[in-house]
């Protein structure tokens, strides 16, 4: 049996006892599928990798690092099945850290040995970066980070073209692909590098914040770089008219801008029964599926309001 890939973008966040109880044995969510922290089912088996939800974000690998050590601590002796590697994997976002942890768990055969310095390099970069969400202080023009820009292109440029919004399984899966294809490429030395794209525009914001529309591939990243160390950043909307934010700061010694109190401010206002604003201690978002209702102005007061009262 193959590593088979369950892409439900449609899919709500849901809690590791509903996983367990609906996916067959061998399944394994990535990264905020479920909404809990990592945890490990033996009997299933069933394994929950994840990063955002219950957990000290900065004090917990990255999905793919996860991953990463779990396939060389012997994830693949435990899940087997007579016909060899059995893994099923569901997510419901494609962005850098699915794509790494996807590639990785798919190509296990080049990723269980520690030798490989490229699978090395892309996993401890990423990790960084995705755990401060691009907030980690790497120098721009640090040749690395190019050739991360172009591994990760493919969804770069799907989610500042509003692809994420569309919440379309297939199109997901391209993008998966796509980047696979490139990570392959770069193991084997045959990688490129594009120059970083650090463009933004303030829309808005407060005291120690900013509201932002990031320009560029790694317009979050400039937004850190001019010392904007809490943010909302308007990703985009559905076709429904809904928006998509993320919420978040560079780590928890920004003691003014407490993540997990403004997502919960914003979810009373959304006052939607069905999803939740949710995330981690330094970073969350609005509701994965449906978006929100809520107008950046409406955001933006919100914020502020919870701010005061901190």
């Amino acid at each position: 049996m193959p590593v088979l890939l369950h892409m439900q973008p449609q899919t709500p966040v849901m809690s590791w006892k509903r996983f367990c109880k609906i996916t067959p044995p061998f399944s394994i969510a990535l990264d905020g599928f479920v909404g809990e922290g990592p945890k490990f089912d033996p009997t299933g088996p069933r394994l929950n990798l994840n990063h955002h939800e219950g957990v000290d974000r900065l004090g917990t690998r990255a999905t793919c690092a996860q991953a990463l050590m779990a396939l060389r601590q012997g994830l693949t002796d435990c899940f087997r099945d007579q016909s060899g590697i059995h893994m099923e994997l569901f997510a419901n976002d494609c962005d850098e850290d699915v794509c790494t942890t996807i590639a990785i768990l798919r190509n296990a055969h080049l990723a269980t040995g520690a030798i490989n310095p490229n699978i090395n390099r892309i996993v401890a970069i990423e990790d960084m970066m995705d755990t401060t969400a691009g907030g980690y202080p790497y120098p721009p023009d640090l040749p690395a980070l190019q050739e991360m820009a172009w591994i990760f292109d493919p969804y770069r440029r799907f989610r500042l073209n509003g692809g994420l919004g569309r919440k379309n399984a297939d199109e997901y899966l391209g993008i998966v692909t796509d980047v696979e294809a490139r990570i392959l490429r770069y193991l084997v030395g045959q990688g490129g590098r594009i120059v970083l794209d650090t463009r933004y525009e303030r829309i808005g914001g407060g005291k120690g914040w900013a509201m932002i529309r990031e320009i560029g591939p790694q317009g979050r990243t400039g937004a850190f770089g001019d010392g904007v160390r809490a943010y909302v950043s308007l990703v985009g909307t559905l076709p429904n008219g809904n928006y998509i934010y993320t919420v978040g700061r560079m780590s928890l010694f920004i003691s003014y801008f407490i993540v997990p109190l403004i997502l919960a401010a914003l979810d009373r206002e959304e006052a939607n029964p069905n999803e939740h604003w949710g995330g981690g201690d330094t970073i969350g978002g609005s509701p994965r599926v449906g978006g929100s209702r809520l107008p950046p102005k409406e955001v933006e007061r919100i914020v502020n309001e919870t701010i005061r009262t901190i």
